[in-house]
């Protein structure tokens, strides 16, 4: 992982990838990333909108997948505004394990107006 410093005023990226991992899971990698110091020293994080079903699985209800999405959503919110109550969080962004999907090439610049919800990126 790179030195905390190399995230200082950064936009951080998370994904929860394919295995559709638990709000519990979810919150131990984001404390994680906390107790690391990098959420202290991070602008914004923008995560993407979790996937909630599973390929060769049956496809959780309408109801069931909100109270999945909302649930990673409240956990993600929490540990960000523990460590770094003044970083600006977006949460659902369509990018990642999901669809329809944005394409975030890595490289460019990316701005989070929390006032405005609007995201900028610049590639």
């Amino acid at each position: 992982m790179p030195d905390v410093s190399d995230f200082d005023g950064a936009i951080l990226l998370l994904e929860t990838g394919g295995e559709g991992p638990s709000a519990t899971e979810v919150k131990r990698w984001v404390r994680a990333l906390g107790e690391r110091g990098v959420l202290g020293v991070v602008a914004g994080v923008l995560v993407a909108r979790p996937p909630v079903s599973k390929l060769h699985s049956p496809v959780p209800s309408a109801p069931e997948r909100a109270r999945l999405r909302e649930a990673q959503r409240d956990t993600i919110i929490e540990q960000i505004a523990r460590y770094n109550p003044n970083a600006v969080v977006c949460v659902g962004a369509p990018f990642g394990h999901t669809r329809p999907q944005w394409i975030v090439p890595h490289g460019g610049t990316i701005a989070l107006d929390g006032a405005r919800r609007i995201v900028t990126a610049d590639y």
